[in-house]
C-alpha cells in the first residue's frame, strides 16, 4: 500500500512563522510535523510514499531526501501552480496504483490508520474519509453520514445555521485509483469542494470512518500553540525526540542546566541549548535546539525556535519566536505575539500582545512596539461581528485602524473599481468615512463621497450610480460613543462571510498591491444624493392615481434627515402630514391616526430598515403581517413571479404566493441568497431592476410610498389590503447553548427525527401536518433561535414545548 503526503501548504494565516518555511516545515517539538506524518504511515507497513509539494518545495526536499533516513522511500511531486488537493495528488496517478492513503503534512495525529483502512476494505468502499466529532465545527469541512456511515453530504467551514454534524474531515483519506477517472489532470480540484460531491452525485460509495485519538490542525498561530501544549500534557501519542526526565520534562543531548534554573514542568527542552542562573522556564514551554537563556529571563507558555538568545531579566509569556531571534536585557515580548526570523529586539523593549513582526527586523532600545512591524495593526481572530465592524470610538476603532480597514478592502478589490462612501450625521462618523476613504485611494479606488444620509440610501445609491462597493459609517444618536462600518457589495447588500474573512486576512497581514502614483484617482463628491433617492422614487409612483385620493398620513420619525426626505416625497404625492413627536410610542401614534382620521401613520427610527405601518382603523402592521405586506407590494407593484423568502419566514408568505400565484421558494437568511435566488427565477426582469426592487424592501421611506402607491393603484384602504393576508400563530425564542453541543444538537435532531420530513437549507426545519419548528444556531453567540408555528394557538403551545423539552434533553445529556 502507498501514500501521499499534501506538503504545499503555505501557511498564510500562520506568517509570520512561515516566511521563510512551508507549512509542513512547522517544528513541533523539535521535529517538521511532515516527519510525524511519515511516522505514523510507517508504523502500519506503508513505506511507499509520495509527496505532493508546491511552496518552497526545496525546504522540504531538502530535509527528508529519498526518505532513506527516515526508513520510508520519498517520491515529490511538484506543482507549479496550484490545483486544490485533489488536483496535486492527480499529478501522482502513475505512481498511486493501487489503495492509498492521503493525508496531510500540516496536522498532527495518532489516528489508528489500520482501522480506518480495515473499515474501507470491510464497506468496499471507492473513498473513505477519516473523521473527528468535534464540539465547534466551524473552521473545518463537516461531514454527514448515515448510521452506517455513508457520507450523505459536505460543508465546508459552515456557519452555525449550516451545522447539521459535528464531524469533521481531518484530510485523511483512503481512496481507489479508480477516482482519477472523474477528473483531468492540471486542473484545479479539490476533495471536499469538488470530488467527493460528484462521487456521491454518481452513486460511487463514500464512507466516513469517525476516528478516535488525537487530531490537531495548525491552521493558524492559535492551533500552533495549542498543539504543543497537549502534547505537553499527553494528549497525543507521538513519538517524542528527547529523553524523559521524572514528570513531563522532555530534554535532548548535551544540555546545560544551571542548578538554580527554576524549570517548571511540563516542559520541551532541545538539545544543546543552554539555561543559566536564575532563569525560569515553563509552565508549558517549548525551546529548540540551541537556545540560551540567560540570568534570571523567565519564559513561560511560550514556543522558541532554534538558536534563539534571551537576555538576563527578560520575560516571554505566551509567544512564539522564530530561529535566531535576539531578545536582549530586561525585554518584555507579551501574549500572542510572534516574532520572525533573525529579528533582533534591543533591551528594554516592549512588545506588546497580538504584535507579530516578519523577519530580519530591529526594535531599537526602549522602544514600546504596539502594533506589528511592517504589518502596523493588532491582528484579531475576527474584526467582523453580527453587523460589521464595531467598536468605541477612539478606543476600538481608530483612524489609523479605519484607513487600513480601507485599504484591506480595496486590495480585494479589482483595480480602479468604483466604492461608494458614507456617513450618519455625526462628526465622528464624518472622520472616519474620510479615514476610509485614505485606505481606498491608496489602492487606486475610484471613491465616491456620497456625504450625509440613513444606510438604507445608500444600498440603493450604490446600485443608481453603479458603484462596486459600498461603506457606510455610523454612530447612533442612542450609543453616541459607538462607531458601527457596514460593508457592502455592487448590490447594496452586506457583503458575506467569505468577503469578511478575506478583508480579515488582508487587514492582518498587510500584503497590499503596490499603486503607482499616476494611477491614484480624485475623489468625487455628490452633495445632492438624497435628490436623486428622491427623484428617483417618486418617478416609480403614480403621481396623479395618489394625488386625487387626498391621504393623510400621521408621522412619527426619529432622525432628522429622514424625515426631511419623506416629508418632500409626500409633499410631491400631496398627502397631507401630520407630526406625532413622541417617538417610540406606538401605541400613542396608532390612536393620533384614529383621532386625525388619517389613512395610514408611520413610525422609522434612525436605522430605516422596517417601519411601523399603521392602518386607519389604529392596527399596528408589524413582523409576519408587515413582511407579508411588504412582499405583496413588491409582487404586484414590480410583476414579480416568484416570492423568495428566508427559511425563517412565516407560512403566511406561502400562502401569499398562492394568492398571487407566484412560485414560492424558501432559502438561507442573508439577503445575499435571497436577491440571488430571485435573480435566478426572474429571467423577465433586468438584474438591475431586480435588484432595485428588493432594496426597496430593505429601505423603510421606500416601503411606506410603495405602499401609499399601492392603496392608490387598487383604491382600498390598507385595512381591506391586509384582510385579504391569512395569519398564522408564531413563537420566537432564543435558548443558551454552550458552542461545543451545537453540532451535537444538530445531528441528534435529524437523527431522532419524529417530523414528517426535515429541511436543512439553514438550521433544522422539522415540518409537521400542521405547523413547523426551526432551530437555527446563532453565529455569534452560544445560542440557538427557536421558530414555532401553527395555524392553532393551542397546538402551537403544545408544539413549542415538546421542541424545547427535546433540545432540553439532548443537551443535558452532554
Amino acid at each position: 500500500m502507498k501514500a501521499i503526503i499534501m506538503a504545499g501548504g503555505e501557511g498564510t494565516r500562520l506568517r509570520p512563522l512561515t516566511c521563510n518555511i512551508p507549512k509542513p516545515m512547522m517544528p513541533i517539538m523539535g521535529k517538521p510535523i511532515m516527519e510525524y506524518a511519515l511516522e505514523l504511515l510507517k508504523n502500519v507497513g506503508i513505506e511507499d510514499i509520495g509527496a505532493t509539494l508546491q511552496y518552497l518545495p526545496d525546504e522540504i526536499i531538502n530535509y527528508f531526501g529519498d526518505g532513506r533516513d527516515f526508513g520510508v522511500n520519498i517520491s515529490y511531486f511538484i506543482e507549479e501552480t496550484p490545483l486544490g488537493t485533489a488536483g496535486s495528488v492527480k499529478n501522482a496517478e502513475a505512481f498511486l496504483n493501487d489503495t492509498f492513503i492521503v493525508i496531510s503534512g500540516d496536522a498532527l495525529t495518532d489516528i489508528d490508520l489500520s482501522r480506518a483502512i480495515a473499515f474501507h476494505k470491510r464497506k468496499g468502499a471507492v473513498a473513505t474519509l477519516v473523521l473527528k466529532e468535534e464540539s465547534v465545527p466551524l473552521e473545518f469541512g463537516v461531514v454527514v453520514t448515515d448510521d452506517k456511515g455513508k457520507v450523505t453530504g459536505f460543508l465546508e467551514k459552515p456557519g452555525w445555521g449550516e451545522v447539521f454534524s459535528d464531524k469533521i474531515n481531518t484530510g485523511i483519506y483512503i481512496l481507489e485509483p479508480e477516482i482519477f477517472k472523474y477528473y483531468e489532470k492540471n486542473k484545479k480540484f479539490d476533495f471536499s469542494g469538488n470530488l467527493f460531491p460528484l462521487l456521491l452525485k454518481e452513486k460511487v460509495p463514500v464512507f466516513g470512518y469517525v476516528a478516535e485519538g488525537y487530531w490537531c490542525d495548525i491552521g493558524n498561530i492559535d492551533q500552533y500553540m495549542k498543539c504543543h501544549f497537549d502534547i505537553l500534557k499527553g494528549l497525543a501519542n507521538i513519538n517524542i525526540n528527547a529523553e524523559k526526565y521524572g514528570e513531563d520534562i522532555w530534554m535532548g543531548e548535551e544540555c546545560e542546566i544551571s542548578p538554580q534554573a527554576n524549570i517548571l514542568k511540563p516542559v520541551y527542552i532541545g538539545r544543546g541549548s543552554k539555561i543559566y542562573k536564575n532563569a525560569q522556564i515553563g509552565p508549558y514551554t517549548v525551546l529548540g535546539e540551541n537556545n540560551i537563556i540567560s540570568h534570571e529571563a523567565t519564559i513561560k507558555r511560550s514556543i522558541l525556535f532554534n538558536n534563539c538568545y534571551i537576555g538576563d531579566k527578560a520575560q516571554i509569556r505566551g509567544a512564539v519566536l522564530c530561529k535566531k531571534v535576539q531578545i536582549e536585557s530586561q525585554c518584555s515580548v507579551f501574549e500572542e505575539a510572534a516574532l520572525g526570523n533573525d529579528t533582533i529586539i534591543k533591551d528594554k523593549a516592549i512588545i506588546k500582545p497580538g504584535v507579530k513582526i516578519w523577519p530580519n527586523k530591529i526594535i531599537e532600545s526602549g522602544t514600546l512596539v504596539n502594533s506589528n512591524i511592517i504589518w502596523k495593526e493588532k491582528a484579531l481572530k475576527s474584526i467582523f461581528g453580527k453587523n460589521g465592524i464595531g467598536g468605541e470610538i477612539n478606543v476600538d476603532i481608530t483612524p489609523e485602524f479605519v484607513s487600513k480597514l480601507g485599504s484591506a478592502y480595496g486590495s480585494i478589490l479589482k483595480a480602479d473599481s468604483r466604492v461608494a462612501i458614507a456617513c450618519s450625521d455625526n462628526g465622528a462618523a464624518q472622520m472616519f468615512k474620510y479615514s476610509l476613504a485614505t485606505g481606498l485611494l491608496s489602492m487606486g479606488m475610484e471613491v465616491m463621497d456620497l456625504k450625509k444620509m440613513p444606510m438604507a440610501f445608500i444600498r440603493q445609491s450604490i446600485l443608481f450610480f453603479g458603484a462596486q462597493a459600498g461603506i457606510y459609517v455610523c454612530v447612533s444618536r442612542n450609543a453616541p460613543e459607538k462607531v458601527t462600518i457596514i460593508f457592502m457589495d455592487k448590490n447594496g447588500l452586506n457583503i458575506d462571510r467569505a468577503m469578511e474573512r478575506k478583508i480579515e486576512s488582508s487587514f492582518i497581514r498587510e500584503d497590499f498591491r503596490r499603486v503607482r502614483s499616476d494611477k491614484f484617482k480624485h475623489m468625487e463628491h455628490i452633495y445632492n444624493c438624497l435628490e436623486y433617492y428622491e427623484r428617483q422614487l417618486i418617478n416609480g409612483l403614480s403621481l396623479e392615481n395618489i394625488k386625487i385620493q387626498k391621504y393623510r398620513a400621521v408621522l412619527s420619525i426619529e432622525d432628522p434627515m429622514i424625515f426631511e426626505v419623506i416629508s418632500e416625497i409626500l409633499k410631491e404625492l400631496k398627502v397631507e402630514v401630520k407630526l406625532y413627536d413622541k417617538f417610540g410610542d406606538t401605541e400613542g401614534l396608532a390612536q393620533k391616526v384614529v383621532e386625525d382620521s388619517a389613512s395610514l401613520g408611520i413610525e422609522i427610527d434612525e436605522e430605516c430598515k422596517r417601519p411601523v405601518i399603521i392602518d386607519e382603523k389604529g392596527s399596528i402592521i408589524k413582523d409576519n403581517l408587515y413582511d407579508a405586506l411588504n412582499a405583496l407590494v413588491m409582487l404586484k407593484t414590480h410583476d414579480i413571479r416568484t416570492l423568495v423568502v428566508p427559511v425563517t419566514a412565516s407560512s403566511t408568505m406561502e400562502k401569499l404566493a398562492k394568492i398571487c400565484g407566484c412560485k414560492f421558494i424558501r432559502t438561507k437568511t442573508a439577503h445575499k441568497f435571497i436577491l440571488e435566488t430571485y435573480l435566478k427565477n426572474s429571467p423577465y426582469l433586468s438584474e438591475r431592476d431586480m435588484v432595485s426592487a428588493y432594496l426597496m424592501t430593505l429601505d423603510a421611506v421606500s416601503v411606506c410610498a410603495m405602499v401609499i402607491n399601492f392603496m392608490a393603484n387598487c383604491n382600498r384602504t390598507l385595512s381591506q389590503i391586509t384582510s385579504t393576508i391569512p395569519q398564522y400563530y408564531t413563537f420566537k425564542k432564543e435558548i443558551k447553548c454552550p458552542w461545543n453541543m451545537k453540532g451535537k444538537l444538530m445531528r441528534n435532531l435529524i437523527e431522532e427525527n419524529i417530523s414528517k420530513s426535515i429541511d436543512l437549507i439553514e438550521g433544522v426545519k422539522l415540518n409537521f401536518e400542521d405547523g413547523w419548528a426551526l432551530v437555527l444556531p446563532d453565529a455569534d453567540e452560544p445560542l440557538c433561535k427557536i421558530y414555532t408555528e401553527c395555524s392553532d394557538y393551542k397546538k402551537l403551545n403544545k408544539l413549542t414545548e415538546d421542541i424545547l423539552t427535546k433540545i432540553t434533553t439532548i443537551t443535558k445529556e452532554y
